[in-house]
């Protein structure tokens, strides 16, 4: 039997091209797949807060001025100091964190780790220098990860 010579094929991109716009097509979806935990509850956060009529992003609030913010409790402080206790909660919306601090209260019912928050008051600075409202008014709802 003779040898066979090798056959050269002619490869041209005219066969991948059809495919690129189902390939290009799933890049969002393999970055949401590959980002990690915080990346995705920070975004579902943000999305939940910008459900929320009249709310600002907790990262675009202006010191000294009057904010709706809406977030996730996170962390609760309680001081219960005799005659002058405060609750402190910190609320995340994905965007950034403000401290709510109500003065003068040893106990507030509802305010729990996870719970929806939203708040509205003034904005100032913590001791720390984190963003603050002193005794806002405040609804709780049910937060993205609770209903």
């Amino acid at each position: 039997m003779p040898a066979r010579a090798p056959v050269e094929q002619e490869h041209s991109g005219a066969a991948i091209l059809p495919y690129l716009p189902l390939v290009a097509g799933t890049g969002g979806f393999f970055q949401r797949l590959t980002r990690s935990p915080d990346e995705a509850r920070a975004e579902m956060l943000r999305e939940w807060s910008r459900s929320i009529p009249g709310a600002a992003p907790i990262a675009e609030v202006e010191m000294r001025k009057r904010h709706k913010v809406a977030g996730v409790i996170q962390n609760i402080r309680i001081d219960p100091r005799q005659g002058s206790g405060s609750i402190e909660a910190t609320i995340i919306d994905g965007s950034g964190e403000i401290v709510a601090k109500w003065l003068g209260r040893p106990t507030m019912s509802g305010i729990r780790l996870g719970i929806g928050l939203v708040m509205e008051g003034i904005v100032g600075t913590g001791h720390g220098g984190e963003k603050m409202i002193l005794n806002p008014d405040y609804q709780l709802v049910p937060g993205p990860e609770h209903g």
